[in-house]
């Protein structure tokens, strides 16, 4: 099962003058609150080593440092011994996320940094962890220190195998999605009477991996030398504009900024959950701060000897193993065709446990280079990965299931937070075709199409019945959910998707096997999808049939994602295919809601025109221009009854509008996790936008001995 690239922002940046993503101004209340108090201990001026150095070192300390406390790189268990070091009772949910704790006043470290120490290489702990540390709560127990997590991924356009581990923004999605957004980065914040300003208070003493302090400079330097530069940025992102201007940046310390809009800014806090992270976030190009100090010197502003943006691009890229960061692990080991990208604890990582041991636990993260999702599944059927559920296949979930035995681990279910795994979009905007452009705008043509469908059939064949046959883009555990349009359309009818062709003027033809477009030609169609194997690919091709069966001439084309995603968001699909995640917060990035951009497959050229302000692309009218003006209030709203009311009336729309037409939902995905890699639930709701599972604090995870 394939995922929208976090897989996605858009292709081409368009100049903006609509705003969006952020969260609910009363938050504040329930988590704007210090999440630690200053502990004891030393302010002795830290010691400092770069981080290629401290990669050099570790591996000479490793070695000892491992074999006195660290797990081994998890050989497969015993046959005969798969649970039995299994000690605590396995969760049977994701708990709900932790109440602020205040930090020990000791702290501990990994063994193989207390060496470091030890050899004078590295400063004490306490000066290297934040004077405001986060404290983790464990989802099953604190853990021990050690051990590398196995997994694999396909390269960088697979990106997030490695990102999401690394989630860590200014603010935080919870672990349970019915909790407000937590604190990160920044410890607490709070609007103005007017929803205007947002000020943000960061934590202090916060370091980059190389021991640098991390200060809202490194916000400021983002914003200025990187959004609003046209050669990195060729427009600003659409949540950091309201009424058509860019926000402004106050700093009031070095801990503290303000970030200023021209009216209220109902999705802010969302989007610093969402994307809050590091800048550029891989392919994403998306962020919110950057290290400075590092990146200034390839940066032409900076440095009069560079003349273009190449080399600070090359050095800005999340897989550099030279660029600092603020994540629990950072890359030590990659470059392009590797076998294996290897990712290293980082020492001054800012998280703790309640006992005050430094997190990570795990050493080492290792990415495995494979060619598919098949070669993913493959390397779990042979017990070669610690725990993943990006790329299984759920086909092969019984297979899973029989090798828990010989490989030691277990196989959850987790149920998705996709309103359907597989939508199709009739292009409304498609030029190439005016007539097939047309026809693609007639609602009677989609409700046909939709009806024709068997979704029964493709929930028992390509997803064992796992799924939800269901035509909602969100989920029911969704404050946007709306109970009336759940199945609407969704009922297997022929007949009736017989009679919505006649509505639409498509009579069939004189063969009795294909219908006739509007100028007397055969009604011919295509679908084109970068599913070229799988059960998604099997479920495309039973719609084929079922459109067939109709008279709608359906030919399927299969192609790579990188040919495939620029030839869906320029217009030149006739109907696209993706999943539509979002289920739980579609107004994060609400492509599938309505033309939002050049992603919203619905009509791309509409969402074009959307996003540049009417600059570029196609005006839209009727219901898609309405429900443009309805996200306009949306966003520009603190008021939650308000955007709780504006949200469902744009769900109900596109609902009943048909503008995606969805097929099965709630399909889960297997997950594969050793027995003694721990802190992982058995019951969780995963999705893209919560960067799943980088919500469950996969710097907690650990390997028990």
């Amino acid at each position: 099962m394939l995922r929208r690239p976090s897989d996605c922002r858009p292709m081409f940046q368009w100049a903006t003058a609509k705003a969006v993503p952020a969260s609910r101004s009363r938050w504040l209340c329930s988590v704007g609150q210090d999440w630690s108090e200053r502990p004891g201990g030393s302010k002795m001026p830290p010691r400092r080593i770069s981080r290629r150095t401290f990669i050099a070192l570790s591996a000479t300390t490793a070695l000892g440092a491992v074999a006195a406390a660290c797990t081994p790189p998890t050989p497969t268990p015993k046959p005969a011994e798969p649970t039995k070091a299994v000690a605590p009772a396995q969760p049977t949910a994701a708990p709900a996320t932790a109440v602020p704790t205040k930090p020990p006043a000791k702290y501990t470290e990994a063994p193989m940094l207390a060496d470091l120490v030890k050899a004078g290489k590295l400063p004490p702990v306490e000066q290297r962890i934040s004077e405001e540390p986060l404290v983790v709560k464990p989802i099953e127990e604190a853990g021990q220190y050690g051990g590398t997590w196995h997994r694999a991924w396909k390269g960088p356009s697979d990106f997030h195998a490695y990102g999401r581990l690394n989630y860590e923004p200014i603010l935080r999605w919870p672990r349970n999605p019915k909790d407000p957004i937590l604190p990160g980065l920044a410890k607490k914040w709070e609007f103005s009477a007017d929803g205007k300003e947002l000020t943000l208070y960061f934590r202090k003493g916060l370091k980059w991996s190389d021991g640098q302090p991390w200060t809202v400079d490194d916000i400021i330097f983002w914003w200025q030398d990187i959004e609003l530069d046209t050669n990195l940025t060729a427009a600003p992102h659409a949540e950091w504009v309201v009424n058509g201007k860019p926000m402004t940046l106050e700093k009031i310390d070095d801990t503290t900024i303000k970030f200023k809009f021209d009216g209220p800014n109902g999705l802010v806090l969302r989007m610093l959950a969402f994307h809050g992270n590091q800048w550029p976030l891989n392919f994403e190009r998306f962020g919110a701060f950057a290290p400075a100090h590092y990146l200034k010197q390839f940066h032409p502003k900076y440095n009069k000897e560079i003349k273009d943006y190449k080399l600070f691009n090359e050095k800005a890229d999340d897989l550099n193993p030279e660029r600092p960061a603020m994540t629990p692990w950072t890359v030590s080991q990659y470059k392009a065709g590797d076998a294996k990208l290897v990712a290293s604890r980082n020492p001054y990582y800012w998280k703790v446990d309640p006992n005050g041991q430094q997190l990570p636990y795990i050493d080492q993260v290792e990415l495995a280079l494979v060619e598919n999702n098949e070669a993913v599944s493959a390397k779990a059927l042979a017990c070669e990965i610690d725990m993943q559920f990006r790329s299984l296949d759920l086909k092969k979930f019984s297979l899973f299931k029989e090798n828990e035995q010989k490989c030691g681990y277990r196989t959850f279910r987790w149920p998705s937070a996709q309103g359907t795994i597989l939508a199709l979009w009739p292009n409304q905007s498609y030029t190439a075709d005016p007539v097939l452009g047309q026809v693609f705008q007639d609602k009677n043509f989609r409700i046909a199409l939709s009806y024709a469908i068997d979704r029964k059939k493709i929930n028992t064949v390509s997803y064992l019945d796992q799924g939800v046959p269901r035509t909602l883009m969100v989920v029911p555990d969704s404050p946007y959910y709306v109970a009336e349009v759940e199945n609407i359309y969704g009922e297997y009818d022929p007949k009736k998707a017989g009679e919505y062709l006649d509505k639409a003027g498509l009579k069939m033809g004189p063969d009795g096997k294909v219908r006739l477009r509007p100028d007397g030609k055969p009604l011919e169609i295509t679908i084109e999808t970068d599913r070229t194997s799988g059960s998604d690919l099997d479920a495309l091709q039973l719609i084929v049939e079922n459109w067939n069966a109709v008279g709608v001439k359906t030919a399927l084309k299969t192609m790579a994602r990188d040919l495939f995603w620029p030839r869906a968001c320029g217009n030149e699909v006739q109907v696209s295919v993706w999943s539509t995640d979002r289920g739980l917060e579609p107004f994060v990035d609400p492509i599938y809601i309505f033309p939002f951009d050049n992603r919203s497959w619905m009509a791309p050229a509409c969402g074009v025109y959307y996003n540049t302000g009417g600059k570029q692309g196609i005006k839209p009218t009727g219901k898609l221009a309405e429900a443009q003006a309805l996200f306009d209030q949306f966003k520009a709203t603190v008021d939650e009854k308000k955007q709780l009311e504006l949200g469902k009336q744009m769900v109900k729309m596109a609902a009943e509008e048909c503008w995606t037409i969805c097929t099965v939902g709630m399909v889960p995905a297997p997950c594969v996790v050793k027995n003694n890699f721990r802190n992982v639930p058995e019951k969780y709701t995963q999705d893209w936008i919560y960067m799943s599972p980088g919500n469950l604090d996969p710097c907690h995870f650990f390997f028990k001995k």
